[in-house]
């Protein structure tokens, strides 16, 4: 039997009375015999040295002895006026429907097909058998050439499926060189191929002996995400909304190596300079990976900008190094192809001005940005007007967190109650009192004592994060609790714990988190932090709480009492 990506087709094109030919001929396909591979409902974007291309075809069909063959499906019964140039095709129902022309469309899926893997690494430009053909599974189209762009022999029709092994290598032959032999696909070329356009991948947390059950498990992308990558190889500008533990960071990603690994300069941003650090590790070198405002000092430096910093630091962040931004593009030029924002919701309405000026093509340059939708990027609006046009597209299922962490964080979403999550159960969350800072210290170190000493969790697998700035905080560095020393920079040694603030740790995780000084006046939005802080936890969350915040409560009330 034929390798079919997808193995089975999804929910959403077998409940779609418009997709009825596409399953038959999907079916059909599914017959063809080993070493047959057929791609279904495919998309990609390649580019030329100056240009980018966007590509598509209902189906692909390779064979490494044959070549590739791009076919684009129309249903119903179809007719083409000559006179006016147009093709039409008439339901089941007997309405008529204007449709494009199928043998331009099967055309240039399969030419931009071939620049896309001229494109990749690797990809070797020998001869290869590259052609195209049309299937028409509803009507009989006899053994006449439809047109001069349509022969017979690339016409498949209802009858065709039945033998749709002899009508495939018929149009294989067809575009057959010269000398009648065939120009070999090749096993190697035919794994690129695959790549290119039914590439799998999974993404999984770290795993050691120490973790529990729930934290072992893989973390893959769900259909829905899965849909967004196939959404987002057809449109070159889009806004990705989403709650915590989304997948929005796995899916940013993603998309940015699959634009890098086709030929595109990449740039990969995000305001959180610890989070940029983390993505840089896991990015190839061919993507650039900067926080937003070191991305503006870098370029600045470059070009060489000079002007006069000033003292106010909200100033410098916020205005002043977006400005001048501006003026190193217009000493340096464009920079990229592609550009991919990450955590969305922290940029200010000002900075997208500078980011877009960044792409070599102001128009049709690739843009997409991930947010948080409980943290609103658009301000009461659904549109960047003149950056992305499209309202956002929507991630509603949570695959991160445990069970029972997401119906905690969910309590602080306005949506939450439609947020999804299919994780494993796992511990609830375990809210900690205390009456003074003197026993949330003490409550602090019992509970390192017993996760790291007697439950065996790695220091490295844990994280305290808290509200409060570090000049406000009691988690000071170098504070000693029993055996542990409590550090704001990176551990050094198995007895240090990383203590961060919540707002430097979005867009991260732990395996464990412990949420402290968690009181009534540790933010003026304590709802949003107590939503950022406890989504950082995948497997186990504690939270040490004044005792006048209600945990049954909150997220609803926050202060009880006075």
């Amino acid at each position: 039997m034929a390798h079919l990506y997808p193995e089975r087709l999804p929910e959403s094109t077998l409940q779609d009375s418009l997709r009825s030919a596409e399953r038959r001929v999907y079916d059909a396909l599914g017959s063809l015999p080993d070493p047959f591979t057929v791609f279904y409902s495919v998309a990609w974007l390649s580019r030329s040295a100056t240009n980018a291309y966007d590509g598509e075809a209902d189906f692909v069909v390779a064979h490494p002895d044959w070549g590739l063959l791009v076919l684009e499906v129309k249903g119903g019964s179809i007719g083409y006026d000559a006179a006016r140039s147009a093709w039409t095709s008439t339901d089941r129902n007997g309405a008529v429907h204007t449709i494009k022309d199928p043998a331009g469309q099967a055309r240039t899926g399969k030419h931009t097909l071939h620049r896309g893997l001229q494109a990749l690494p690797g990809w070797n430009n020998r001869w290869l058998t590259l052609g195209h053909a049309v299937v028409f599974p509803d009507v009989d189209t006899g053994t006449q050439s439809l047109r001069l762009d349509l022969p017979a022999q690339i016409v498949i029709d209802r009858s065709g499926l039945e033998q749709i092994g002899e009508r495939i290598e018929r149009a294989f032959v067809y575009f057959q060189g010269e000398d009648g032999q065939p120009g070999a696909l090749g096993e190697d070329r035919l794994r690129l191929v695959t790549g290119l356009l039914a590439r799998s991948f999974q993404m999984r947390t770290p795993l050691s002996a120490e973790l529990a059950y729930e934290d072992e498990r893989i973390i893959e992308l769900t259909e829905q995400q899965m849909n967004i990558l196939n959404f987002l190889a057809n449109h070159r500008r889009a806004a990705i909304q989403g709650c915590a533990g989304s997948g929005k960071t796995m899916l940013a990603v993603e998309k940015a190596r699959r634009l890098a690994e086709q030929g595109f300069d990449v740039l990969l941003t995000c305001f959180n300079v610890a989070l940029a650090q983390h993505l840089a590790i896991a990015m190839p070198r061919n993507v650039t990976v900067l926080h937003f405002h070191g991305l503006c000092e870098a370029l600045i430096n470059e070009a060489e900008v000079r002007a006069i910093r000033p003292q106010n630091a909200n100033l410098y962040y916020n205005e002043f190094l977006p400005n001048r931004l501006l003026d190193a593009i217009e000493e340096l030029g464009p920079q990229y192809d592609a550009i991919v924002v990450d955590e969305g919701q922290d940029f200010m309405d000002e900075w997208w001005l500078g980011l877009s000026a960044l792409l070599h093509d102001d128009k049709e340059g690739i843009f997409y940005i991930f947010f948080d939708d409980n943290q609103n990027l658009y301000r009461n609006r659904d549109r960047l007007p003149g950056l992305i046009d499209q309202a956002p597209f929507a991630l509603s299922e949570n695959c991160r967190n445990t069970t029972g962490i997401h119906k905690l964080v969910a309590r602080f979403h306005p949506q939450g109650a439609s947020i999804r999550c299919r994780a494993p159960q796992g511990r609830e969350p375990e809210w900690i009192a205390y009456d003074s800072d003197g026993a949330m210290l003490k409550a602090l170190q019992q509970r390192l004592h017993q996760l790291i000493n007697e439950e065996g969790i790695a220091s490295s697998d844990l994280v305290v994060l808290t509200p409060k700035a570090e000049d406000r905080s009691k988690l000071s560095e170098g504070l000693n609790l029993g055996n542990f020393r409590l550090t704001r920079k990176e551990p050094s040694r198995p007895t240090d714990i990383a203590v961060r603030t919540v707002h430097a740790f979005k867009g991260l995780d732990r395996r464990v988190v412990i949420l402290a000084e968690v009181d009534p006046w540790a933010s003026r939005e304590l709802a949003t932090v107590l939503y950022v802080g406890c989504s950082r936890a995948r497997t186990h969350l504690l939270i040490l709480h004044n005792r006048r915040l209600d945990p049954v409560s909150v997220g609803k009330e926050i202060l009880t009492g006075d």
